[in-house]
C-alpha cells in the first residue's frame, strides 16, 4: 500500500496503459481519477476500480481548470498526476493533413502542458507532488511516417525537463518514462491486421519481444514513490527491451 489515501489522476486511463496504471495504484491504496475523453470507456473504468470518473479533453484548457479545481475541491490536494492521454495519426509527411497535425500535438503536448500547468499550481501551493509524463522512444528517435507523433513525444521529453528544473525547489518532482513497443491492446490489433510485423519487432529488439504492461506500470509506480524515487527529477526512463540502445544499428523503421 505505497500510495496509501494519495490522491492520484490519470489521463486517458480508460483503456491500454491508462487503466492499466489507474488499476495499479487502486490496488496500492490510492484514491484514483480517471480523466477520460471517451465517457463510455472512462465510467467503465472507474466503476470497475472503485475510482472517480471526470470526463476531460485535455486541449480544452478551460475544461482543465475546471477540472483540477473539481478535484481539489473533492480531494482537497493532488499528489500524483500522469499524462497519459494520446493519438496517433501514421502518414508521411507530405501526405499529412493540418488537422492530423495539430490533434497530435494538441493531445500530446498542449494537452499535457495545459494539465501540468494547473496541477503545478495546485502541488506549487501544497509544496509537494508529482507529475509524470507518458513519453515514447519515438521521442528520442527518428520514425518514418510518424512526424507529429514523434515530434509531440520529443517536445514532451523537454517539457518534462523544464518543468522540473522550475519546480524542484517546490517540492514537486516531474519526471517521463519512454516505453518501446508495448503489448497493448491496439498493438495486439496492429499484429492482427498485419500493419506491425511481431516477427520485425522481436528481431529489432535486443530483448527479442515486445514489452509487457506491467513493465511500463511498474517503472511508473517506481518514479511515483517519493521514497524509492526521492531524488529523481526531470528524469526520462526508457522501458524499451534495449530498443534505443540499439538503434543505430537496424533502421527503425523496418521494424514496422
Amino acid at each position: 500500500m505505497r500510495f496509501e489515501d494519495k490522491v492520484v489522476c490519470v489521463t486517458g486511463a480508460g483503456r491500454g496503459i491508462g487503466f492499466a496504471l489507474a488499476e495499479a495504484f487502486a490496488k496500492e491504496g490510492a484514491k484514483v481519477v480517471i480523466l477520460e475523453v471517451n465517457e463510455e470507456t472512462g465510467a467503465a473504468a472507474a466503476e470497475k476500480l472503485g475510482a472517480t470518473f471526470i470526463a476531460l479533453d485535455v486541449t480544452d484548457t478551460r475544461a482543465v481548470q475546471q477540472t483540477v479545481a473539481a478535484i481539489v475541491e473533492q480531494f482537497e490536494r493532488i499528489d500524483i498526476w500522469i499524462n497519459n492521454a494520446g493519438i496517433a495519426h501514421k502518414a508521411l509527411a507530405v501526405d499529412l493533413t493540418p488537422e492530423q497535425w495539430d490533434q497530435d500535438i494538441a493531445v500530446m503536448l498542449s494537452g499535457p502542458f495545459y494539465c501540468a500547468q494547473q496541477v503545478g499550481r495546485v502541488m506549487i501551493e501544497q509544496g509537494s507532488g508529482n507529475v509524470i509524463n507518458i513519453a515514447s522512444v519515438n521521442g528520442l528517435f527518428a520514425q518514418k511516417a510518424r512526424g507529429p507523433y514523434c515530434s509531440a513525444k520529443a517536445g514532451l521529453i523537454m517539457l518534462t525537463k523544464v518543468l522540473a528544473s522550475e519546480w524542484a525547489e517546490h517540492g514537486v518532482r516531474v519526471n517521463a518514462v519512454a516505453p518501446g513497443v508495448i503489448m497493448t491492446d491496439l498493438v495486439q490489433e496492429s499484429f492482427d491486421s498485419g500493419l506491425m510485423s511481431p516477427q520485425k519487432i522481436n528481431s529489432r529488439t535486443p530483448m527479442g519481444r515486445p514489452g509487457e504492461m506491467n513493465e511500463v506500470v511498474e517503472s511508473v509506480l517506481f518514479l511515483a514513490n517519493d521514497d524509492e524515487a526521492s531524488f529523481m527529477t526531470g528524469e526520462v526512463l526508457r522501458v524499451d527491451g534495449g530498443w534505443t540502445a540499439y538503434h543505430l544499428f537496424y533502421p527503425f523503421e523496418e521494424a514496422f
